[in-house]
């Protein structure tokens, strides 16, 4: 088998959009009804404003950089499905690349949240051995439209390399 290379779909972006933006809106919400509350506590009229004003400001100061960071995110995830192994590439400011060795991979799992189905993407959990003692997955590949056939084909080289392994191996 050759390496299979691919990315999240532009689907997953919109997700992390979206995700981002209801955040946003959740947060912006209860900072200025807080803000306006202790502003009219503390000084009335004219500290319930500044206090409308410093909830926004803090909030722009966080929502505006997260939403930046979303379309180079994006563009640095890449997930490779090899003979041995899967690797996913990702990271802006911090490049990460992460090898699941076959010989380590316990169970896989196809996931698909409330937003996946309202975008029509779906994830691919990787469990391993080393991640037994935790919750989660070992390594996640999202944003994938086509979940179930990435699941078939990391199901089918997990075969050709454990079928591969020596008897005492497997």
């Amino acid at each position: 088998m050759s390496t299979v290379l691919f990315r999240p779909d532009i689907k997953f972006r919109h997700k992390l959009f979206l995700n981002t933006g209801l955040g946003g809106v959740i947060a912006l919400a209860g900072s200025i009804a807080l803000g306006i509350w202790i502003g009219t506590k503390n000084g009335g009229a004219g500290g319930a404003s500044i206090g409308f004003i410093v909830a926004v400001l803090i909030n722009v100061a966080w929502l505006v950089p997260a939403l930046l960071v979303i379309p180079p995110y994006y563009r640095s995830l890449q997930y490779e499905i090899h003979d041995d192994e899967v690797i996913v590439r990702a990271g802006v400011i911090t490049k990460t690349v992460k090898h699941v060795p076959f010989r380590t991979v316990t169970n896989l799992e196809v996931k698909q949240g409330p937003f996946d189905r309202l975008f029509g993407i779906g994830t691919l959990n990787i469990q391993t051995a080393g991640m037994s003692g935790q919750s989660g997955a070992e390594e996640s590949l999202r944003g994938l439209p086509n979940f179930q056939e990435v699941y078939d084909q990391v199901v089918a080289a997990l075969r050709r390399y454990r079928g591969a392994m020596a008897p005492t191996q497997a």
